[in-house]
């Protein structure tokens, strides 16, 4: 018991709330998605603000615009974690909401004024800022026994997974009925403000037992990524785990660009093609998944779904018409949402039982190193060789992915 309030009943009024922020937060971040593609790539719309550029450096900005987000929230997630243990979890997440919400406002002012300057801060800003999801899974944990963790750790991908779809379709909603680019992230920013009141009033403070002084660095992104090669052990699965996320983010960072460049989808086609891939995979996760849970262990499924998703990824650039696009969509998604969550099992079964935390750690770390970096070598492999690059780039990095497993894992069972 604290303060009064039975562990039970804290948690009751914790999880919604922390639920709700998580929520907020991706729906204000997922309503950038289909907008990046037409501000950047498509001269054809009045919101073009590269105009004079070359193709290649029109893929090359995209392409750096979508990973600045990534390769900040890389260097921020692990600091704000540390960070929250010594002034608290609600302060640092009032925090960072209201920050995320400051940016979108300012992304939103650097489209009306055709700023790349003020765009690239913005994106810079917010990817710090919204790193604070490693606050809310740090106050998950403070009131959840160890046994329970992963459970209500689903309670991050069940925020992130209704986000991603409501967050494109929004963004492409608002942009299309306002006839203005700039619109949903004064939307976004509002949503924002209206999250940092929500917090303010209802979320307790879940830590209070906090540090006077914490040995963090700067560079505690890189530490992760070294200390999961520096386990043998683990190795194999966390190299794994980064090309298929790598080969995955080559997908999702330039699907957006090709609709509009080979097929002439608008903002809110866009973001409809999004909304619809994600409720697939949250389809997939909350049912297909508890079925084949039930009949086959995470690396028998990993076997055939690294491989569909592989294919998937790779027929993507070569779909004759919409239609297609949208048929296939099933036949990329499902495999995406199995690798997802067994990838992630996978992790947690190669390490001990002290080591979870940090695994969990260091696949965070992996995963935002992935959305940083690849994003730009999509955007200059575009530019060079052709928009069908980022797709085939893709797929054989998850074709890689899946030798790594298997060739380690016929002589080890996990």
């Amino acid at each position: 018991m604290e303060n009064g309030l039975p562990m039970n009943e804290k948690r009751k009024k914790i999880f919604p709330v922390l639920f709700g922020t998580l929520l907020l937060d991706m729906i204000g971040i997922g309503m950038v998605i289909p907008l990046i593609p037409i501000l950047f790539t498509d001269p054809s719309s009045p919101s073009f603000l590269l105009s004079g550029y070359s193709q290649s450096g029109q893929y090359f900005i995209a392409g750096s615009m979508i990973a600045l987000f990534g390769l900040m929230q890389f260097i921020a997630a692990p600091i704000l974690g540390e960070l929250s243990d010594i002034f608290g979890r609600k302060k640092l997440l009032v925090m960072g909401v209201a920050v995320l919400a400051l940016s979108q406002l300012l992304f939103g002012l650097g489209v009306r004024m055709s700023s790349l300057g003020i765009l690239f801060f913005s994106r810079a800003v917010a990817g710090l800022a919204g790193a604070n999801f490693s606050i809310a899974q740090a106050s998950i944990a403070d009131v959840t026994e160890p046994k329970d963790r992963a459970k209500n750790f689903g309670l991050i991908g069940a925020a992130f997974g209704i986000g991603f779809i409501l967050g494109p379709l929004l963004g492409g909603l608002i942009a299309k009925a306002a006839h203005d680019a700039s619109a949903p992230f004064w939307f976004a920013g509002g949503l924002g403000m209206l999250n940092v009141i929500f917090i303010s009033l209802l979320l307790p403070e879940t830590h209070r037992e906090k540090k006077t002084k914490s040995p963090f660095t700067l560079l505690k992104g890189m530490h992760n990524i070294r200390a999961a090669f520096a386990d043998p052990e683990a190795r194999p699965v966390y190299l794994a785990s980064f090309l298929y996320m790598s080969g995955f983010s080559f997908f999702t960072s330039f699907i957006g660009i090709l609709l509009v460049a080979r097929f002439n989808f608008s903002e809110f086609s866009v973001g409809t093609f999004f909304a619809v891939v994600g409720a697939w995979i949250v389809i997939t996760q909350l049912i297909i998944l508890r079925m084949l849970s039930r009949k086959y262990h995470e690396i028998e499924i990993l076997k055939y779904s690294l491989l569909a998703l592989a294919l998937g990824i790779a027929l993507y650039p070569f779909m004759p018409n919409r239609n297609f696009l949208y048929i296939f969509i099933p036949f990329l998604s499902i495999p995406q949402g199995l690798s997802m969550a067994n990838m992630g099992a996978l992790i947690s079964k190669s390490v001990s039982a002290e080591k979870q935390g940090a695994a969990l750690g260091i696949n965070g770390s992996l995963l935002a190193l992935s959305q940083g970096v690849i994003p730009i070598i999509a955007g200059a492999a575009s530019g060079y060789i052709g928009i069908q690059a980022p797709f085939v780039a893709g797929a054989v990095f998850i074709v890689i992915a899946w030798s790594m497993l298997f060739v380690f894992l016929r002589e080890k069972k996990i």
